[in-house]
């Protein structure tokens, strides 16, 4: 049976990284934990702190393969790939320590780091543009540099808004990961994705640990990396229609927490009672482990609005939605 290379790099790629993210996060974890690098869980019973951040050894495992990468496939295109995710991931960090305050702020700025892009987009990457607008230098400028950043910058957002409960974010990523190598197999395009299958196997052996009963977070740096990676993923093979199927729910959670801000804002500026429009971050566990949420307006919250759930149904359901329009989104072209 005859192999092709890039396929054998992607599963060499994929099996190291996930091996020496399984190998490492124990350690990890006790490093973390020794240096109060904590965070309270809210959806345990009592007060349980659970180490955070741990997105940090996902970049120092993809930093590694990065290196290896040199021997297997010396290509600049992954230096740029995982330069982007690791800026996002920076930004992460230093709003996990600095709480910047700014929303929009925290919004716009990454899509600035989403630029060198522009270097390493391929011709298939405009098949897509090509189906919307005549391929002009004027749109394929505004592809390189508009287009293409703010995807990155919108999809990295997603993924760090769709954390809080015990191996969402990794879960999800970890689907759609998976889906995006086999859509990127079934139309023939897996060249220079050894990159890509380093960071879904460290997120995939991350999420081994960080689900439930989780024993360590990713963190703002963790989200925003695998966030980041995940969209110029979708822009590097042109597949921004199939991108937003398999991102629904994301979208689908943004839309319904932007609803939330606008009503909060009009409440408050007409001076009525926010009521479920309140600044709520956190539901509560209740005696029977089901959880307590302040309103329905982020998709992880709806169902246990409406039900008595525990976090690890309501985990389920969201997988169950990612994994189903990521199968739909495997027949979509583009």
């Amino acid at each position: 049976m005859n192999i092709p290379h890039d396929a054998q790099n992607i599963a060499i790629f994929f099996l190291l990284s996930f091996v020496l993210t399984m190998a490492a996060l124990p350690r990890m974890i006790r490093i973390l934990r020794s240096s109060d690098m904590v965070v309270r869980d809210y959806y345990k019973a009592g007060n349980v702190y659970v180490p955070t951040n741990g997105g940090l050894l996902i970049t120092l495992v993809v930093l590694v393969m990065l290196s290896i990468s040199v021997i297997f496939c010396n290509s600049p295109i992954n230096f740029i790939i995982v330069y982007i995710a690791v800026m996002y991931a920076t930004f992460g960090i230093l709003d996990d320590y600095l709480r910047i305050r700014n929303r929009w702020l925290k919004i716009f700025f990454p899509y600035f780091l989403s630029y060198p892009i522009a270097l390493i987009l391929q011709p298939h990457a405009m098949e897509t543009i090509g189906l919307f607008f005549d391929v002009t230098p004027t749109s394929v400028t505004c592809f390189y540099y508009i287009i293409a950043p703010m995807y990155v910058m919108v999809v990295a957002n997603m993924v760090n808004m769709h954390s809080g409960f015990n191996g969402l974010q990794s879960g999800l990523s970890s689907i759609v990961f998976f889906f995006l190598l086999v859509k990127s197999f079934m139309v023939g395009r897996i060249e220079h994705l050894n990159i890509f299958a380093a960071f879904f196997g460290a997120n995939l052996a991350f999420w081994t640990y960080n689900r439930y009963p989780s024993s360590i977070f990713e963190g703002n740096i963790g989200a925003m990396l695998i966030g980041a990676a995940m969209g110029v993923f979708i822009v590097f093979q042109g597949f921004l229609i199939s991108g937003i199927v398999m991102l629904l729910p994301h979208i689908i959670n943004f839309l319904m927490y932007f609803y939330w801000r606008v009503r909060r804002k009009i409440c408050q500026r007409q001076g009525t009672p926010t009521e479920e429009y309140g600044s709520f971050k956190f539901g509560h566990l209740r005696e029977d482990g089901t959880i307590r949420v302040p309103n329905r307006l982020t998709l992880k919250w709806l169902p246990p609005y409406y039900y008595q759930m525990t976090e690890k149904e309501v985990v389920r359901i969201m997988y169950a939605f990612t994994a189903m329009t990521c199968a739909i989104a495997l027949y979509v072209p583009y």
